[in-house]
């Protein structure tokens, strides 16, 4: 007897959240302030492939941080979540394992590396961080691409009144939202609510002009 085909998985409808437009991003090009950085306090996944990619590194990484070191080898950072991915494991403060702080900075070691020795950093830094402070949620049976609350309690991220001559985070951040999204920037929330207001207004419409055409017994066409 033949086998009933599956139905094709549906593809989530990504939204974008207006807030990526009213709020600016600033980039603190020597690091974050050494007191509030994403590097503290937040779980980080991270895929196999990534996993991977960052162990390839922790000789290196191990000279900007020397507590990856172990007299067997190398700090296990990596713990189980749940299949496929697994999540960089917290410090005893709450702080990445690859933080590194200078006296007045805050600073991704494997971020640092990729810059120094010429490496493509999306090939080697997770992609959890490099999307920082984008992030994905849930909204109904589409799914929201908004900001990091906590982004504003650090600073990066702030009203655009406040950083005046900053891009948006949706300016700052397209490339990276597109790949969230797979591949394509989707509409403004509120610009896809706009769009079904003009659908169902263009059907209202419609319907109205046959019936129009039916009282004058000219025909629906």
């Amino acid at each position: 007897m033949p086998r009933a085909a599956r139905p094709a998985a549906t593809r989530p409808r990504f939204l974008l959240d207006p807030k990526l437009e009213r709020y600016a991003y600033r980039c603190f090009p020597d690091g974050c302030p050494r007191d509030r950085t994403c590097c503290v306090g937040l779980a980080v996944e991270v895929s196999k492939r990534e996993v991977r990619a960052i162990d390839s590194l922790m000789d290196e990484l191990a000279r900007i941080v020397p507590t990856l070191r172990c007299e067997d080898g190398y700090a296990s950072v990596f713990v189980d979540e749940e299949p496929p991915d697994l999540l960089i494991e917290s410090d005893d403060d709450g702080a990445c394992p690859f933080l590194y702080r200078t006296k007045k900075n805050a600073l991704c070691s494997i971020h640092s590396l990729a810059l120094a020795t010429g490496r493509h950093v999306p090939d080697v830094k997770p992609a959890a961080c490099r999307h920082w402070p984008v992030m994905l949620e849930r909204d109904g049976n589409d799914v929201r691409v908004t900001v990091q609350p906590h982004a504003l309690k650090i600073g990066c991220v702030a009203p655009r009144r406040e950083l005046p001559g900053k891009p948006s985070v949706l300016e700052a951040y397209r490339e990276e939202i597109a790949e969230m999204c797979g591949g394509e920037v989707p509409l403004c929330a509120a610009a896809s609510r706009a769009a079904k207001v003009r659908v169902a207004s263009d059907r209202a419409a419609r319907v109205h002009v046959k019936q129009r055409a039916a009282k004058r017994g000219d025909g629906a066409r």
